[in-house]
């Protein structure tokens, strides 16, 4: 709970500001911590859901992974210390430059959305003489006739 004084001193910082209660997220990252090392999960934080340096360092500190979609996220996870061998890189659009960036820190691995994307990977892994880890996104074309703005696994669907 905030208190007055606290509230008053937010008035007087210039917007935007980002006001984070570390305590509930350390709860919250214990409680995740305990069930999946309870259940064998691994966890990777979204990096994309805030790439705070000081939020990022929290997060590391508990031994979890980091799911990133570009270069910078990558570069801020590391930075914040997430271990590179529990780093994933999802998303599409992945530039020449941000693989090879991900292949040299040696990451866990690509999540790969097309066989072009894979050959990409394959060709700059390659060239440094390395072998890129890949996990493959498959869409099973399996309409479950749901709501047309929710609808996932068909043909004309991303996920």
């Amino acid at each position: 709970m905030i208190d007055n004084k606290t509230i008053e001193k937010f008035r007087e910082i210039e917007t935007p500001f980002y006001y984070y209660d570390l305590d509930i997220l350390r709860s919250t990252l214990d409680v995740v911590k305990k069930e999946s090392e309870n259940s064998g999960y691994k966890v990777h934080y979204a990096v994309k859901a805030n790439h705070n340096p000081g939020i990022l360092k929290i997060i590391s500190s508990y031994g979890f992974g980091a799911d990133c979609v570009s270069g910078n996220e990558i570069t801020a996870a590391i930075n914040a210390g997430f271990n590179p061998s529990e780093i994933v890189f999802a998303g599409v659009g992945k530039t020449d430059k941000d693989i090879e960036a991900a292949l040299m820190a040696d990451i866990y691995c690509f999540n790969c959305e097309s066989i072009p994307e894979i050959e990409v990977i394959n060709h700059l892994a390659s060239k440094q003489k390395k072998t890129a880890q890949i996990a493959l996104r498959i869409n099973p074309y399996i309409d479950a006739h749901t709501h047309k703005y929710i609808t996932t696994g068909i043909e004309e669907s991303k996920f």
